[in-house]
């Protein structure tokens, strides 16, 4: 998207480059300032529009104002995404028209025959392609705008039944579907039964209001006007399943692969240049690797492959001792769409940029249906990147990354120590765990190098180079056939903020007074420190204590806040601090085991504390009998007498008793049975006497009563 500034420098009109001519003659724009009118693309001089950049006339933006609709979240997404594949099938062969949908007189040729072809109004299908240009060729564009309007995600509660009338007047509830579930389950898929008779035995199981008997068996008298109606079943089945899913109930999941599943041709039909295919799949490797502290074998690692299919070329990886996962699998692509040297660099392997060039993302990614068969597989849709599943049992779809992993696991098991064949170990027979030496951390630096020379070596002969690689003599290895065709056609670039908005995981945080709570952890950023997200009960993050969180499992040092169109990264606060670098699976087990120890405590904590009631209780009644009996000849208001007097005495005495200084001992006394007050040499008392007792003397003292003290406790023992 180019700006158009005017002499002072204000926005004049905001263009969308839609196409570039191959000569860089002439190029394709539309102007997207005004969303309610849009206007259709013209042309304007290549060399044109390069001078205004460089002169500050014009400037590029980098980032799409319509990103929230572009990138929506899943609900929203399931919600409309059958509107969208249906609009998308009306412009799909105007939109690949390129540049003969640009020119007016071609244009209004081709909206006619797809008039004719499909039935709708050229209207209606020109406003569908406007609106796809509008929003930078994204198939998301055609999604209905509702991101700011309406009780998005809300379900409608019905008082009556809508549409025409009819005789059955039954509103289907929440109770009514989970019966239906019931009924699919027990007599659909489990016995078999059409949907018909489905709907019969569910009404005579669920919807009877009593029995008669005939024929010598009880019969279900089944309460039509209070069942929902046929009609109403098959309209619930239709619409909570999909047609796939719907044959695996009735036919079984093999037979709905062969009948239903996606014909998607040839596994190299589609790749017709560098970018327009890309293969990804897992497998474990043939490696039994070790701990880092090299005492603990850890087994097979999972690694990721994602190769390009016209060139054969790896264009990124990704090993893990997790098991396979939507997440690793991102990574693996994230890998594929960054820079190599600097990732090589993070493990102290320098490489050059033309060692290994590909930092982009395809247009088509072909995985199985495992991973990329999740519903955040929908986000690639975001990244202009359309998602194949390979049916099941159908491996010869994607053989080139399945043939890769033979390749790979042969020259491990020749090279590298502790590895071994996918085989079962039979009893006696040697286990090659023994020899296990390679941590992760040595067998990733050894795919690099491997994935490096992969890439300049020879290709099979089962390689067919096109005519145009004899004409230009291109030497046929992977790195060499990219490099040809790099560029060219339907490779793109994402940045690495536009990845992590996309790919990473989502889940919902808190703002608090001590920062924003995701996973028992805290994260704070100084925007939300300038903003006062965290101060008192405010209003949190643009009026929301709730916000949504992208992470990285992997670690839990830091997290990104999704607000708009951009990702703020938020760092552990003070309180969290010592977590820092750790896995956020450690952090659950953590809170895990605190969690589990508070709740055993507070078990004991109820007897200690019937201890404690117990003790306090017979404490209580014996402090309560004792004073009545010593005050029983005493007022209440003669008690409150000398109150300063007594309270200085009782403080001398309660500290004579508690001190530490050793006592002597006097044989003459015997202090078993004397009062506390007797047991105690009142300084004060004796120098108001007359005595004039020194240092010494009052040592002297403290000794002789330790001494009492003790002669008087071993007695008691």
């Amino acid at each position: 998207m180019i700006e158009r500034l005017s002499e002072d420098y204000k926005i004049e009109d905001i263009l969308r480059v839609l196409w570039i001519d191959a000569n860089l003659e002439d190029v394709v724009v539309m102007s997207i300032k005004d969303y309610k009118r849009k206007r259709v693309p013209y042309w304007v001089n290549y060399a044109i529009l390069i001078d205004e950049i460089h002169e500050g006339h014009s400037r590029i933006i980098e980032f799409d104002e319509e990103i929230q609709l572009l990138s929506p979240n899943h609900n929203y997404l399931e919600k409309y995404k059958e509107n969208r594949n249906r609009r998308w099938e009306l412009i799909k062969r105007l939109a690949q028209c390129e540049p003969d949908i640009y020119f007016p007189e071609t244009r209004g040729k081709l909206l006619k025959e797809a008039f004719l072809d499909t039935g709708k109004s050229q209207k209606v299908i020109r406003e569908y392609l406007l609106k796809y240009w509008f929003h930078g060729k994204s198939k998301n564009a055609l999604l209905d705008n509702y991101i700011f309007c309406g009780a998005v995600g809300t379900k409608r509660k019905y008082i009556k039944k809508p549409g025409p009338y009819s005789a059955n007047r039954y509103i289907v509830s929440e109770a009514d579907i989970e019966i239906f579930k019931s009924a699919i389950r027990i007599f659909h898929i489990r016995q078999g039964m059409n949907i018909s008779t489905t709907h019969e035995r569910m009404c005579e199981t669920f919807y009877k209001r009593g029995y008669y008997r005939k024929y010598g068996v009880r019969v279900p008298i089944v309460d039509f006007d209070r069942a929902p109606s046929l009609r109403q079943f098959r309209y619930w089945y239709k619409n909570s399943s999909s047609e796939f899913g719907r044959e695996v109930n009735k036919r079984g999941k093999r037979r709905a692969t062969m009948k239903v599943r996606p014909l998607i041709g040839n596994a190299s039909e589609r790749a017709f240049c560098v970018g327009a295919v890309f293969e990804v799949d897992a497998t474990r490797s043939d490696i039994i690797l070790v701990s880092f502290d090299r005492r603990t074998i850890l087994g097979k690692p999972t690694l990721y492959v994602v190769i390009d299919v016209f060139s054969r070329l790896i264009v990124g990886y990704h090993v893990s001792l997790a098991s396979e996962s939507w997440f690793e699998a991102m990574v693996a692509v994230e890998h594929a769409a960054a820079n190599k040297v600097e990732s090589c660099a993070r493990y102290g392997i320098h490489i050059k940029e033309d060692d290994w060039p590909c930092h982009a993302l395809p247009q088509s990614l072909i995985g199985d249906r495992g991973e990329l068969k999740a519903q955040m597989s929908e986000r690639f849709v975001n990244l202009n990147v359309d998602v194949l599943n390979a049916p099941s049992y159908r491996g010869d779809l994607k053989p080139y990354v399945e043939s890769h992993f033979h390749i790979n696991n042969e020259t491990i098991r020749q090279l590298l120590s502790g590895s071994t064949e996918a085989k079962q170990i039979n009893r006696g027979d040697y286990d090659p765990s023994r020899e296990s030496a390679w941590t992760i951390e040595e067998f990733n630096r050894f795919l690099i190098v491997y994935f490096i020379t992969y890439n300049a070596s020879a290709l099979s002969k089962d390689f067919v180079p096109t005519k145009d690689m004899f004409m230009d003599q291109v030497e046929l290895t992977p790195l060499k056939i990219w490099n040809w065709d790099k560029g060219r056609r339907l490779l793109h670039e994402k940045s690495q903020d536009e990845l992590r908005y996309n790919l990473l995981p989502r889940e919902i945080g808190k703002v608090t007074r001590f920062g924003i709570q995701f996973k028992n952890l805290y994260y704070t950023s100084q925007l939300g420190l300038e903003e006062g997200w965290f101060e008192g009960k405010g209003t949190g993050i643009d009026g929301k204590r709730e916000v949504e969180i992208s992470y990285d499992p992997r670690n839990c040092s830091s997290v990104f806040i999704r607000r708009g169109k951009k990702l703020i990264p938020c760092l552990l606060t003070g309180r969290s601090k010592e977590f820092v670098g750790h896995h956020f699976n450690e952090i659950d087990k953590l809170f895990e085991y605190r969690d589990n120890q508070i709740k055993e405590q507070e078990k004991n904590e109820k007897q200690h504390k019937a201890e404690l009631h117990t003790f306090t209780a017979e404490l209580d009644k014996l402090t309560s009998r004792m004073t009545k009996e010593a005050t029983r000849e005493t007022s209440f208001y003669s008690r409150k007498q000398n109150m300063r007097e007594t309270r200085a005495k009782d403080s001398n005495t309660w500290g004579a008793m508690s001190a530490i200084a050793p006592i002597e001992v006097n044989n003459s006394v015997d202090l078993a049975d004397a009062p506390a007050s007797a047991k105690v040499i009142s300084f004060q008392n004796k120098v108001e006497e007359g005595s004039t007792l020194g240092n010494a003397e009052i040592q002297s003292l403290f000794t002789k009563k330790s001494q009492e003290r003790r002669i008087r406790d071993e007695r008691d023992q």
